[in-house]
């Protein structure tokens, strides 16, 4: 009795691994822009757009801040303008909550741009705080408009609660703001599709491979 093997050309394994990894970069572009809205949660619960008055509250801090001598402290240490917005029921179905920082504003000479700022969700006893990095946008223009985001650590609750977003403004540098928006997202944000491209390379990867094993068989 003979035993007949079928195997896949080398060739053609080869040549599908190509086309799957190019279909796959060449989607890459379109889908992350149409995955972008849910790029911080699944659920956008409230956008809330700070009123000219609160702005000029923080360009009034900031003038103050810079006359001040010596070092101004960051973080923990940092002296802060507090903005907060209205409550909200978050409920733990919708766990976790992140929130979102969208400013935007110009440039007031060349170089890099940018603010810092402190966000959490308040409520009745001790809130979590997230620091955000630095929001910046290098390499600016004087005059030139400039638009920065920045996202919290998605916090989850044990029990539903009514919080508030809150969002305390430290500093900015060669920055005039125009413009902040607060977003708060609920939800497991969508993966990107660079994350799911790269949740295929190992199955890309052992198809290749597979493809040199048959091709150095056959030699």
């Amino acid at each position: 009795m003979r035993t007949v093997i079928c195997a896949t050309h080398p060739g053609s394994v080869w040549r599908w691994a190509a086309v799957a990894f190019l279909m796959l970069a060449a989607a890459l572009p379109c889908a992350q822009a149409k995955d972008e809205a849910g790029a911080y949660g699944k659920t956008l619960e409230k956008i809330y757009d700070l009123s000219p008055e609160t702005l000029a509250k923080f360009q009034r801090f900031q003038e103050k801040q810079a006359q001040k001598p010596g070092d101004k402290g960051k973080g923990i240490y940092a002296d802060t303008e507090r903005w907060r917005g209205d409550e909200l029921s978050l409920p733990t179905s919708k766990n976790p909550f992140t929130i979102v920082v969208k400013v935007s504003g110009v440039a007031l000479a060349d170089g890099d741009a940018g603010s810092r700022w402190q966000t959490g969700l308040q409520f009745d006893g001790p809130s979590p705080i997230s620091f955000l990095p630095e929001l910046v946008h290098k390499g600016a223009r004087a005059g030139q408009p400039v638009s920065m985001v920045g996202a919290s650590k998605g916090v989850s609750f044990k029990e539903d609660r009514m919080a508030a977003p809150a969002l305390d403004f430290e500093s900015s540098r060669n920055l005039r703001i125009d413009r902040v928006q607060v977003e708060v997202w609920s939800g497991i944000r969508k993966s990107t599709w660079l994350e799911l491209l790269m949740s295929w390379s190992p199955i890309l990867t052992g198809v290749v491979f597979l493809g040199v094993v048959l091709w150095f068989r056959r030699r």
